[in-house]
């Protein structure tokens, strides 16, 4: 896909059988005198980038602080409705500590897997 990307694309006329000249002729555009005209881009103050930049930071304070009240209140609402939560994982499933030899290797791998049952 890059190798496709990268080469250039041959595009080629079709050329034909009875091939004229051209007769239109071409307008020259006159050369414009160093400093008439040329309009450069004025450099930005220190002051409005920063203006910028706090405003970008608001927003981003601003959305967060949003989305924390919205996600608590959407917890309140689901509390006060009785929606029950999963029960809490058992020890041995939430367990990050490694076994200590082998037999207990085996019963934790067969515990977390379900396997026996």
């Amino acid at each position: 896909m890059i190798i496709l990307m990268i080469s250039p694309a041959i595009a080629e006329q079709e050329i034909s059988q009875d091939i004229q000249p051209q007769t239109e002729t071409v307008e020259t555009v006159p050369q414009q005198s160093v400093g008439e005209n040329i309009t450069y881009k004025q450099p930005i103050s220190k002051r409005k980038i920063a203006k910028k930049f706090l405003a970008a930071m608001g927003g981003v304070a601003i959305s967060s602080i949003a989305l924390f009240l919205i996600l608590s209140l959407y917890n309140k609402v689901r509390e006060s409705l009785g929606i029950q939560q999963q029960d809490a994982p058992k020890d041995y499933e939430t367990s990050l500590e490694t076994p200590e030899n082998l037999e207990d290797a085996v019963r934790v791998f067969l515990e977390k897997t379900k396997w026996d049952k």
